[in-house]
């Protein structure tokens, strides 16, 4: 886990590096995540059913489903496996993920940039 001020640093001069607007803020996030993250790893993912009700189900996320625009928000896009098939869903509806080292940093970077701005 890396500290407040690691965190700082790595956003400041690894991500979004020579960022003039929220254009090339999304972009260097993007090209980050795109270049770092570690696939496949594990999740709990939250599932809204039919009825209202909430199921959490381990999945297995394979990839970013996303491209720069999707990082000007507070959420963004994976890839999940899902039998035969691959769906998208928001990061934000994933819990006790088990990822490499470097996976969870970039996460942990992310959470800490989305509750700043």
């Amino acid at each position: 886990m890396l500290t407040p001020e690691q965190i700082k640093y790595k956003i400041d001069y690894e991500i979004v590096v020579d960022a003039y607007d929220d254009y090339e803020v999304s972009m260097g996030w993007y090209y980050t995540f795109d270049e770092e993250l570690e696939f496949p790893f594990a999740a709990t993912a939250e599932f809204k059913k039919r009825d209202g009700t909430v199921e959490f189900k381990q999945v297995t996320i394979v990839g970013l489903d996303a491209d720069e625009e999707s990082f000007r928000g507070s959420d963004f896009k994976l890839e999940m496996a899902d039998g035969e098939y691959i769906k998208p869903i928001v990061y934000s509806k994933l819990s006790k993920i088990d990822a490499s080292e470097q996976t969870m940093e970039l996460f942990q970077c992310w959470d800490f940039w989305v509750e700043k701005h």
